[in-house]
C-alpha cells in the first residue's frame, strides 16, 4: 500500500501574497500572460498549459510591470467578475446601478467596482463567503442578467465564470480573467461616481472582506438551483404542483403580505413577495405587474417605519418584477420555462432558531416595559434578558437592535426617505479642509483648550467642557458601554496643528441642539482630517458601522454614536504608530 503525500504549497512571504493566491490560486493550471501593452492596445494573451504556476511565482508575476498575469476557474468558486467593455452601453453610472439591483434578486447585495486597465473598461467583482460549484453560478448569473434584459456578448458585457458547454472528447475550460489592481496596468478601485478610491491591494481585500459578508446565501442557493434545474434538458420535477400545494403557498404569501415589516432588512424578500402573487394569483404582467408592485408595497405595515430604500423603491421593483415574470407563470397558464419553479424552500432549522431567539428577546422587552422593570444599565439590562428570554449571551448580541439603547430607533421615527444627494452636500460640512499637504500633517488635531470632552452617561450627547478632569472614571460598562468618549492617554498628543480649520461656532443664542450638531460635525471633521479620509473612506465606514446606511439616513443620536466610534478609530491609529 503506497501512501499518497502532497507537500505545502510555499506560499509567498508577504501577507498580500497569501491572500491573492487565497482568492484567485484555487486553479493554477492553464493560465494566461500577457506582454505589457501600451494604453490604447489590446495585450496578446496566451495559455500555458505546460506546467502549472506556484503560489510564489503568482505573486512574483503579478509584482512584474512587463507581464500581465491571469487566471482560470475550477470546479468550485468565491467570487464572480462580470467585465464590461469601455464602448459598452452598460459603461455608465446609471447602468452599474441596475445591473447590482439586478444581482440583489439572486442575493448577490455587495460589489466591487474597478476601472480594468487604462482602457476603462469596467470590473465588477461578486465576493462571496464561502465556495459554491463553478458551473451553477455562471448558469445563475447568465439567466439572472438576460431576465433584466442585459445583452451577454463578447465586447459588451461578459461574465465570469462563463456557462461553458461540457467536453465529450475534450475538456473544455472556463474563460480567464486578468488578476486586480495589477500594478502599470491602470486598474483602479472606483466609487458608485466611477471615481478612483485607491489600486492599494489591502484595501481590495478590506472591501473584499467586507462585501463577501453581506451577501444572502439562502437567496443565491436558493437562485443556483432554479439555475442549474432550468439548465437541464429533462426536468426532475413536475411542472405542475397540486392543489393543496398552490393553495397552501398563496396562504403563505398572504401571510406574510399582512404582516409586512418587522423590522430593517426585509425590503427585498417583502418586494419578491408582493410581486410573485401578482404574477401567480392575479396573472399580472409588464407594465400592469410593476404597478401593482409599487402600489401595493408601500401600503404594507412597517413601510415608513422600518424600508431603507424608499428613495429607490422604483427600480428595485422594476428588478424584482422582471425577475419574478422571468421565474413564475399565472395559475392555471403553461409554464414559460422548460421546468417548473420550485415552490420557496422551508426555513432551515438554524433559521427557525433564529427567529425564534428574536421573538423571545423582543417579547423580553415588552414584559420588562409594561412592568416597569426594564434595567437602565447595559449589565443589568442584559442580565435581566438572557433570564427572561432564555437565551445565550451570544445569540443576545446577536440582534442588538431589538434591546440596546445604541440600536434601537425612537418610537415616534416615520421613516427615513434618504435625498439621493444627500450624503454629498452634507459631506461639503464635513470634509476636511485641503488647504495643505497632508503630508504636512504628523500631529492629531487640538481638544478644547478649556479641558477635555464629556459625555452624558447613557446618550452621549455633548455636554458643557468642565475645567477639571474626573479623577475617577466610572467603571467601564459590559461589552463596551463607555461613560465618555476615548481619550488618548496623553493629551498633549493632541498637539495644536495650524493648518486645520474649524468651523466658526454658533452664536451665544443658539439652541441645544444646534450646539450639539456643531460639536458632533467638528469632532467628525477632526477626525476626517487627522485619519485623512476622504468621503469614500467615510462612506464605507458608515455602512460596515450602521447595516449598510448612508449619512443621511442617521439619526441624531446615531450621528454621536458615529462620533465615537469615529474617534476610538482614531485612538487605535495614534496607538499603532
Amino acid at each position: 500500500m503506497v501512501a499518497h503525500f502532497h507537500p505545502p504549497k510555499s506560499l509567498p512571504a508577504d501577507p498580500l501574497g497569501q491572500r491573492l493566491h487565497e482568492i484567485f490560486g484555487r486553479n493554477l493550471w492553464d493560465f494566461i500572460e500577457a506582454p505589457a501593452s501600451a494604453p490604447g492596445q489590446k495585450p496578446k494573451w496566451r495559455t500555458i498549459t505546460d506546467y502549472p504556476l506556484r503560489p510564489r511565482i503568482l505573486w512574483q508575476r503579478w509584482q512584474d510591470l512587463t507581464t500581465l498575469i491571469g487566471v482560470r476557474f475550477d470546479g468550485l468558486t468565491t467570487y464572480a467578475l462580470i467585465d464590461i467593455d469601455a464602448e459598452s452601453p452598460y459603461c455608465n453610472v446609471e447602468a452599474i446601478a441596475q445591473l447590482r439591483a439586478a444581482l440583489e434578486t439572486i442575493g448577490i447585495t455587495r460589489t466591487l467596482l474597478l476601472r480594468s486597465t487604462h482602457s476603462n473598461g469596467l470590473h465588477l467583482y461578486l465576493p462571496l463567503p464561502e465556495a459554491v460549484k463553478t458551473f451553477d453560478l455562471a448558469v445563475a448569473l447568465e439567466e439572472c442578467l438576460t431576465t433584466q434584459d442585459f445583452q451577454i456578448a463578447n465586447g459588451t458585457l461578459e461574465i465570469f465564470p462563463n456557462p461553458k458547454p461540457y467536453g465529450v472528447e475534450k475538456i473544455i475550460h472556463y474563460n480567464g480573467h486578468r488578476l486586480p489592481l495589477q500594478p502599470g496596468t491602470g486598474s483602479y478601485l472606483l466609487d458608485d461616481d466611477l471615481n478612483p478610491i485607491s489600486d492599494k491591494l489591502d484595501r481590495f481585500f478590506w472591501l473584499w472582506d467586507g462585501a463577501a459578508s453581506h451577501q444572502d446565501m439562502d437567496e443565491l442557493r436558493h437562485a443556483l438551483k432554479i439555475g442549474r434545474d432550468n439548465r437541464r434538458k429533462k426536468p426532475r420535477r413536475s411542472p405542475y404542483p397540486s392543489n393543496s400545494t398552490v393553495e397552501t403557498w398563496r396562504q403563505d404569501l398572504e401571510t406574510e403580505l399582512e404582516a409586512g415589516w418587522s423590522g430593517h432588512g426585509q425590503t427585498n424578500h417583502l418586494l419578491k413577495t408582493v410581486a410573485c402573487y401578482g404574477r401567480v394569483f392575479l396573472g399580472l404582467s409588464g407594465d400592469e405587474l410593476f404597478t401593482h408592485t409599487l402600489e401595493t408595497v408601500p401600503q404594507l405595515p412597517g413601510y415608513r417605519q422600518y424600508c431603507r430604500h424608499q428613495h429607490e423603491i422604483e427600480r428595485k421593483a422594476k428588478a424584482w418584477c422582471k425577475a419574478v415574470e422571468g421565474y413564475y407563470w399565472p395559475l392555471g397558464d403553461e409554464p414559460t420555462r422548460d421546468t417548473s419553479i420550485e415552490l420557496p424552500p422551508q426555513p432551515s432549522v438554524n433559521q427557525q432558531r433564529a427567529e425564534n431567539a428574536r421573538d423571545r428577546i423582543a417579547q423580553a422587552v415588552d414584559t420588562l416595559k409594561q412592568l416597569g422593570t426594564l434595567p437602565h444599565k447595559i449589565r443589568d439590562l442584559v442580565q435581566q434578558l438572557t433570564e427572561t428570554a432564555h437565551c445565550s449571551l451570544k445569540t443576545l448580541y446577536k440582534h442588538l437592535s431589538l434591546w440596546h439603547p445604541d440600536h434601537t430607533q425612537p418610537s415616534e421615527e416615520t421613516g427615513v426617505t434618504a435625498q439621493p444627494k444627500g450624503d454629498r452636500v452634507l459631506f461639503e460640512v464635513l470634509k476636511p479642509p485641503v488647504s495643505a499637504p497632508l503630508a504636512l500633517v504628523p500631529d492629531p488635531p487640538q481638544p478644547l483648550s478649556e479641558g477635555l470632552l464629556h459625555t452624558q452617561e447613557r446618550s452621549m450627547k455633548c455636554m458643557a467642557v468642565f475645567p477639571q478632569i474626573q479623577k475617577n472614571p466610572p467603571k467601564r460598562g459590559l461589552r463596551g458601554e463607555e461613560k465618555r468618549f476615548p481619550q488618548p492617554a496623553n493629551p498633549d498628543e493632541l498637539s495644536n496643528d495650524q493648518h486645520y480649520r474649524p468651523l466658526p461656532p454658533p452664536s451665544s443664542k443658539a439652541s441645544s441642539e444646534e450646539w450639539e450638531c456643531y460639536c458632533n460635525q467638528e469632532s467628525l471633521r477632526r477626525c476626517l482630517f487627522r485619519l485623512r479620509w476622504g468621503h469614500p473612506q467615510l462612506a464605507q465606514f458608515i455602512a460596515e458601522q450602521f447595516e449598510g446606511r448612508r449619512f443621511s439616513q442617521l439619526l441624531p443620536d446615531e450621528v454621536t454614536l458615529l462620533v465615537y466610534r469615529m474617534q476610538i478609530r482614531l485612538m487605535e491609529e495614534l496607538s499603532e504608530k
